[in-house]
């Protein structure tokens, strides 16, 4: 009895933290499944959903979430769109079915963007007139995911465990054939 209950905490802590370990590792896969299956969606232009085309992604993100045990809020979701001449900071920033325009837009570079318009030229003399513009870059974004440890460990907190992050981008696609506009952003 005594060397079982000298084991039993050991054993108990080295289980649970393997459980612990597998789930976080479950998780982080499943965020970054729902991102790249996010962006696949968001490349092809797909029609079957009413909403714009950011609020369908970020629907399609939580569709493949499947498992996540506090399931998967659009709050964590951003769909992020980018030129091709400048990939560090988005043209439209898309987020809890709000987008932003990060950029001016117009043939003179001062006007603000408006629904996606944006009438940019980009430095090889395309205009880029939307900001999902086939040939743009569209970045799926799931950040601040939280994850608490289920096994208190040494200057463990209640409430204190790791933020999950996944991300997915991808160029967009060609339009459906008959269609000159993408969908609303």
């Amino acid at each position: 009895m005594l060397e079982g209950a000298l084991i039993l905490l050991p054993m108990l802590a080295l289980f649970l933290g393997m459980v612990d370990m597998s789930m976080a590792i479950y998780i982080q896969s499943t965020l970054s499944s729902s991102a790249r299956e996010g962006t696949r969606y968001a490349i092809t232009y797909n029609t079957s959903c009413t909403g714009s085309q950011a609020a369908c992604t970020a629907q399609v993100v939580q569709n493949y979430a499947v498992g996540l045990p506090a399931g998967l809020a659009s709050s964590y979701i951003t769909v992020n769109y980018y030129t091709t001449n400048n990939l560090t900071t988005p043209v439209m920033t898309c987020s809890d079915g709000t987008c932003t325009t990060n950029s001016i837009c117009g043939s003179s570079q001062s006007g603000a963007c408006v629904n996606g318009s944006m009438d940019i030229t980009l430095p090889d003399g395309t205009v880029a007139n939307y900001a999902n513009s086939p040939d743009n870059v569209v970045q799926v974004v799931i950040s601040g995911y939280p994850w608490n440890w289920l096994v208190p460990m040494p200057g463990f907190q209640a409430g204190k465990g790791v933020t999950l992050r996944a991300t997915s981008l991808d160029v967009l696609g060609g339009l459906s054939v008959g269609t000159t506009v993408p969908p609303t952003p």
